[in-house]
Parts: C-alpha cells; structure tokens; sequence
C-alpha cells in the first residue's frame, strides 16, 4: 500500500499539519509551529482528549488560565471541559504531535478550517466569516469558547451545522478541502 503524506498549513496560526496516523480510534499529527505563531483564543472540547507531545523547541500552552511551558520531551493531556490554547514565544520553530482520541470527524475539520483560512476566508482569529461554515468547523471539531455558555453555543452550533448539512455545504466544504 502505497501511503500518500497529508499535510496542510494555517497562515493565521502560522503551523503546518502533517498525519502521521488517522483511525477511527485515533488521529496523530505533527504540528510545525512558526515563531509568533500559535492559537489566539482559549477553546474547550466537550468530548476530545488530546496529547501533546513535543518532538523540538518549546511550547506555551494556557491551561484554564495557567500558562505553562513544555520543552522537548514534554507530554501533556488535556481533558474535555478544559480551557486551552498553544502558541510559540520563542524565536525557533517548535515541533510537537497531537494525538487525539476517539477523533469522530477532526480530520475533516482540521483540513475544512485549514483550507478556508488558506483561501482567505477567515477572520483575523481564522473564524470563518460564513455562519455555516463556521457551525460545521466548530460541530467536527467539537470546539466551544469558554466566554459564552456552553448551551447556547451547542444549540446554534447544532442549528447551523444541521441547516448546512441539509443544504449540502457541508458536503460541499468536505468535497473541496477534504483529502
């Protein structure tokens, strides 16, 4: 079997993504993270546990409100319901691997909000600026931000991703980034 590599990059977060394992019981990918680059919001999962796992250079990581450095050997989990994002204050690239558990459909997710920020079609935090768009990427990432009330998100989000999956954007979105 001959294996093809995916990789896709972020230019807002600054980072490329390359898979190394996609199962249904896991996805593994190695994150190459820019100086300056990294995450600008805090996010929740509701059901995703990742690892972080770094490979070379140093990652700041804020956990519920703690930041916290790991360095090149580091491995760090990260439970459901539990504020986090990752970003790169020093000056070198840092590699890490992300293996998430029980991933359902992050890789569709990983590789739709990847590609829609590459085509431009983000805001400045890579949002995408389409409402449905944004529902299904959040919906497949199982992504909530803590500054609004996790019911309120689910209930829009659910909305919007089902609104869209019935007019075919997803399909669509999946159809056009998804490899």
């Amino acid at each position: 079997m001959i294996y093809k590599k995916v990789e896709f990059s972020n230019p807002i977060i600054k980072d490329r993504l390359r898979i190394i394992e996609n199962s249904k019981y896991k996805l593994i990918f190695r994150t190459f993270l820019e100086s300056g680059g990294g995450q600008n919001q805090l996010h929740y999962h509701s059901k995703i546990n990742e690892t972080f796992k770094i490979i070379q250079g140093e990652l700041n990581i804020i956990i519920n409100n703690e930041e916290k450095i790991l360095r090149t050997g580091d491995e760090y989990s990260i439970l459901p319901y539990t504020n986090h994002m990752f970003y790169n204050k020093s000056d070198k690239q840092v590699v890490f691997d992300v293996e998430i558990k029980s991933p359902n459909k992050m890789m569709n997710a990983l590789q739709i909000m990847y590609g829609l920020s590459s085509d431009e079609k983000t805001n400045k935090e890579g949002l995408p600026n389409n409402i449905f768009h944004t529902a299904i990427g959040l919906n497949l990432m199982d992504a909530f931000s803590p500054k609004i009330p996790f019911i309120v998100q689910k209930t829009g989000i659910s909305f919007f991703y089902n609104l869209g999956k019935i007019l075919g954007i997803e399909k669509q979105l999946i159809n056009k980034y998804c490899h």
